[in-house]
């Protein structure tokens, strides 16, 4: 029974769940125990010797006194491998083992960073309904005050069914606001593969977060595009050279060679050689050795070595692109990042500026009945405007940070400031 998983949820939390109790990756990680026993099988050498028997109790003896001896003879064989293809068996299953293992860390990679994705969504869905239900309760309070004034004659009938439609609307944003977070929710249980009906509540807040450059383009300007020259690409090759799908992929090429070697050893035979005994049917017994080879003329092993060749190209091909893709994807997946950071600079200083001062001082003003409705609903509208833009571009953020781990492998705990959430111990 899998351990229950806290009802505070961090995301580091998250992701050790995740880890631990993804199906997809308690399934793979079986693929291992198959890896070994591949392995096992290679390094135990074929001593495998069978025995020959054959005797003939019926038979003629023409021109003899007696019936003679029965004519039987042994024979005791056993494979010899002359060219050494234990040896490029026992590579070829290592390399595929360490290619099935390094495929597990990929998977782990990509789950982390879907684990991530989901995560911040959570947290954008919920922020999101905050905003929906603080804007209802407003608009509420906003409906009972003109309700009041229109008692008191200080209010028209239209600006309160103005005030009234209003305050419906909001209040149907805030429940499908609230169907988005349980959706996201929902998501994110499956990641963690918990039960739908147990609570969780998520910690941290995109707000509250600090986000930091990545060391590799420290020296790049936020808002622009990244700049490419002959140290930032030798450091993008040394960030996704321990990518694990271009690990993979080389433990695949290493495979290929491997089977390329033993497909170029196995055109020499191997020997049948033993020991042989016999016995005539005049009683003569013979002692000695007997040897057996295949002669290749037809079958000289080189179709198969042409096919191991192309094989080894093909890995070397596919492994080669997937480093030159990765190098791309990591350097878009910064781009991304440095913009998305950008932006979330710029709106955070647009939001800590005097917009909701003087919004609350309208809402006071409209309450004493010094000014109209439209001037609030107006001003109302920009401060939601902006703090939705604020919310966006803090999800925008942090996906791309999650699109950042998954192409260069860069934990998020590299991304996020020490004022932000604690790492994985």
């Amino acid at each position: 029974m899998s351990p229950p998983a806290p009802a505070r949820l961090s995301l580091f939390t998250a992701i050790e769940t995740s880890l631990a109790q993804n199906p997809d990756l308690v399934a793979l990680r079986r693929n291992e125990g198959v890896g070994i026993g591949v392995l096992g099988v290679a390094q135990t050498y074929p001593f495998n010797p069978y025995v020959q028997v054959q005797a003939t109790p019926l038979q003629s003896n023409p021109g003899g006194a007696g019936p003679g001896t029965v004519y039987h003879y042994v024979l005791l064989f056993q494979q010899v491998q002359l060219a050494h293809q234990q040896r490029y068996r026992e590579e070829s299953a290592m390399a595929a083992l360490t290619s099935v293992r390094w495929n597990i860390h990929q998977a782990e990679l990509l789950n982390l960073a879907q684990t991530e994705r989901l995560f911040f969504t959570a947290l954008y869905q919920r922020g999101i309904r905050d905003l929906a239900v603080a804007n209802a309760h407003l608009n509420e309070e906003l409906e009972r005050v003109s309700q009041r004034q229109l008692e008191a004659g200080q209010a028209s009938a239209a600006d309160v069914a103005i005030v009234r439609l209003d305050a419906r609307s909001t209040r149907r944003q805030a429940q499908l606001a609230e169907a988005a977070y349980q959706t996201a929710m929902l998501d994110l249980r499956r990641q963690l593969n918990l039960p739908i009906g147990q609570p969780l509540q998520l910690e941290g807040d995109l707000l509250s977060w600090q986000w930091r450059t990545p060391t590799i383009v420290g020296a790049s300007c936020l808002g622009e595009s990244l700049k490419v020259d002959a140290n930032t690409v030798q450091q993008l090759d040394e960030l996704v050279s321990g990518r694990p799908d271009l690990m993979a992929a080389r433990a695949d090429l290493a495979a290929a060679r491997s089977n390329l070697s033993l497909a170029r050893a196995s055109r020499r035979p191997d020997l049948f050689v033993g020991p042989y005994y016999q016995r005539t049917e005049t009683g003569t017994t013979y002692w000695g050795f007997r040897a057996q080879s295949d002669i290749p003329v037809i079958n000289n092993g080189l179709p198969m070595v042409r096919q191991r060749e192309a094989e080894m190209r093909q890995r070397s091909a596919v492994w080669q692109q997937l480093q030159q893709r990765a190098v791309l994807e990591t350097e878009a997946a910064i781009d991304r990042y440095q913009r998305a950071r950008g932006i979330v600079e710029d709106v955070q200083t647009d939001v800590t500026g005097s917009l909701p001062a003087e919004l609350q001082r309208l809402e006071e003003q409209f309450k004493a009945g010094e000014v109209d409705i439209v001037r609030v609903f107006t001003a109302r509208s920009s401060l939601l405007q902006l703090r939705r833009a604020q919310l966006d571009a803090l999800n925008e953020l942090a996906q791309a940070a999650a699109n950042l781990t998954a192409a260069s492998g860069l934990p998020p705990d590299s991304l996020l400031s020490p004022d932000g959430p604690q790492p994985i111990q």
